[in-house]
């Protein structure tokens, strides 16, 4: 590799599309077939080269390595904008399940070839935020074809330094937690007011996948659950029925048998 190569920090664009594990085989063809259709033409209508982007496939997604020579605002703003146009004429006379939608997510950092992809800071937090659980939920929540995150350094660059024509207030902030990575982000969807999507502030697990509070738990010996009533035991004297059997000797406990 050139050692020119070996690092950069880069404009990266990642896009996923929903409901590919649920759709047959035929259909995941199209879908990708679609999929490159449609950020093609976005970008020709940008006026940015995709050519000359740096591409690694995913089936139902790509993340791509952009130049130094293509624009950041230009991307945030007007292939965002033309994504979103060119979606809207493929999925115009489609089945709601037939229709493209797509999650994107832009960051600028670290991005560097590897043996098999690009490895590098950057394309974990592209990564991060293109598969966010708030992302996907703003998407199946809108009933948009797109909708997009930008991390946070992309963000108020671009759009709060007023570098497209992107209002600050059309985006809402989100926590991202996932993994190692713990960040703000600024979402979007097009057509939607995202403020009034019935979305998770951040990207930790949904409480139905939390442990309950009064869930028993595994000790470290691995000799079962608690007891229940080791769960609502007096909080400051333990009471324990028991038979005794031979000598004990025991401070500060309280024997006998609990009532109520």
């Amino acid at each position: 590799m050139d050692p020119s190569e070996s690092f950069g920090r880069r404009l990266l664009v990642s896009v996923d599309a929903r409901s590919y594990g649920q759709s047959d085989d035929l259909r995941q063809a199209m879908i990708q077939k679609h999929l490159l259709a449609v950020l093609d033409e976005a970008a020709a209508q940008a006026m940015l080269v995709r050519s000359s982007w740096l591409k690694q496939a995913a089936g139902d997604g790509e993340l791509s390595v952009l130049p130094g020579s293509e624009s950041e605002p230009q991307v945030v703003d007007d292939f965002v904008r033309e994504l979103g146009a060119s979606l809207s004429r493929h999925n115009e006379d489609l089945r709601p399940e037939a229709k493209l939608r797509l999650r994107l997510a832009i960051h600028h950092g670290v991005a560097i070839r590897g043996a098999n992809g690009f490895s590098g800071q950057g394309v974990v937090v592209v990564s991060r935020l293109v598969d966010s659980r708030p992302l996907r939920e703003a998407l199946k929540a809108s009933d948009a074809d797109l909708a997009m995150m930008l991390s946070r350094r992309v963000f108020l660059d671009t759009v709060v330094q007023r570098h497209t024509s992107l209002r600050a207030a059309d985006f809402r902030k989100v926590r991202i937690r996932n993994k190692e990575y713990d960040e703000d982000a600024w979402m979007r969807v097009p057509g939607a007011d995202v403020h009034h999507l019935d979305l998770p502030e951040h990207d930790e697990l949904p409480p139905a996948a939390q442990p309950s509070p009064d869930e028993p738990t595994m000790p470290a010996s691995g000799a079962g659950p608690k007891p229940a009533a080791a769960a609502t035991a007096d909080p400051v004297h333990t009471r324990v029925d028991t038979t005794i059997h031979g000598d004990f000797i025991a401070n500060d406990v309280t024997f006998g048998n609990r009532h109520g």
